[in-house]
């Protein structure tokens, strides 16, 4: 697995090696730059995953850094976590607008900045995968759930939706209405999963017309009636002629799977509920079994 990387930007000694110490040990690679124009270098070298930036450098200073990055459509989601020895408001307000992430003052506490580290480096990782389409968590965020979901050993349930003959519907109506209907999918299963959870509940962005949710089994039944209400009940709304379309699901539990070999399983459960469900032409959903 390679190690997040991270620049830090920050010219006095002492302080760079402090936070280089408390962020090395915490598993970063971390990369030394003593003024602003380094760190642009470095960034633009490295491709880090976060930088530390002090505000006040020479040659460059901070706040000019992080818009130069931040204006640059190559950097702009690297996330900034900015050091000042500022604590006036207006100070972190100027930093905040030049695109700074997060903000600390001078003296800080290293296991908060190793916090406020990690949580800016998932927040941007999560970030990068949404979908352009639906801003849903994408493939690796899906994922990343599943692997959650088996590592914590708790009954969880997988659905896979998807809109049968949405491909040919798609080259008949074309891109831009194809993804505004994807979009809305998207935003009506959220919903559903919303409404059904209380606000537990995952939904994530495989592509196309294709999502998979993540919830809890006893909010199952509840997300499943209301995505399959909702859907035929909107379809009269979709461009042209659409009732050769209908909202498949296919369901799947994780009972008996492990971390090992559970991802896999799961992903042939719901691979066999799915063909079962599209096997029936109109909107359906199927519970995968052993029989």
């Amino acid at each position: 697995m390679l190690l997040k990387k991270i620049v830090i930007a920050e010219d006095d000694d002492a302080i760079a090696h402090m936070v280089n110490m408390a962020l090395g040990d915490a598993g970063f690679l971390c990369l030394r730059a003593r003024d602003g124009d380094e760190a642009l270098k470095l960034v633009k070298a490295h491709d880090p995953d976060l930088l530390v930036l002090d505000v006040m450098m020479p040659r460059v200073d901070g706040l000019e850094v992080a818009r130069r990055l931040k204006g640059d459509v190559m950097w702009s989601r690297t996330p900034i976590l900015m050091l000042t020895a500022l604590a006036q408001v207006e100070d972190q307000v100027h930093g905040l607008e030049a695109g700074a992430d997060a903000y600390m003052s001078k003296p800080f506490d290293l296991r908060e900045l190793g916090a406020r580290v990690k949580a800016l480096i998932r927040s941007a990782r999560r970030e990068r995968d949404r979908s352009p389409t639906t801003n849903l968590p994408g493939s690796r965020a899906i994922d990343e759930e599943i692997e959650g979901a088996l590592k914590s050993g708790k009954p969880t349930a997988c659905v896979h939706v998807d809109v049968l003959n949405f491909d040919n519907y798609s080259d008949t109506i074309g891109i831009a209405r194809s993804e505004d209907t994807v979009r809305n999918l998207g935003q009506w299963l959220l919903d559903a999963a919303r409404g059904a959870s209380g606000g537990g509940a995952f939904v994530g962005h495989i592509g196309g017309s294709d999502f998979i949710a993540v919830l809890s089994p006893e909010h199952v039944g509840p997300f499943v009636a209301a995505a399959e209400s909702t859907f035929d009940a909107k379809r009269a709304t979709f461009p042209e002629n659409a009732t050769q379309l209908g909202l498949v699901l296919a369901i799947a539990h994780t009972d008996g799977l492990t971390l090992a070999n559970g991802a896999d399983e799961l992903g042939r459960r719901l691979g066999k509920a799915m063909k079962a469900a599209k096997a029936t032409g109109k909107t359906n959903h199927v519970v995968w079994s052993a029989s």
